[in-house]
């Protein structure tokens, strides 16, 4: 249970040392932006645990019983927020449009391996 709860970065609530926050910093915060801003400095230090997660969900998502179009949508949304963690080059360039067409690829794969 010890490795599990510290692959998953958990394992300092178990054994105690990691502490409660209060946010104290947000109380006060005179609107919106700030209180979000400070949230990002205190916890966005890398998404890379959620783009591990992402790709996880990807390759384990299973058409199953489900309708085909709700297996894409699935898919679709869980592509959707990958793009915004990382997105990948938005111009149409000649030298972005092959890595762009292997991302199309690699997608129209991945959605065929979850097919029944």
């Amino acid at each position: 249970m010890k490795l599990a709860l510290r692959g998953k970065g958990k394992l300092g609530f178990e054994d105690g040392s990691c502490t409660k926050s209060r946010y104290r910093g947000i109380i006060y915060a005179s609107d919106a932006r700030k209180a979000w801003n400070d949230f990002q400095q205190r916890f966005d230090h890398s998404n890379l645990t959620k783009i591990y997660y992402l790709w996880s969900e990807i390759a384990m998502t299973r058409h199953g019983t489900d309708p085909v179009t709700i297996y894409y949508t699935k898919m679709k949304d869980l592509w959707d927020e990958l793009d915004v963690l990382a997105p990948i080059s938005c111009c149409d360039c000649e030298k972005s449009r092959p890595s762009v067409e292997h991302l199309k690829s690699q997608r129209v794969l991945q959605f065929l391996m979850g097919l029944n």
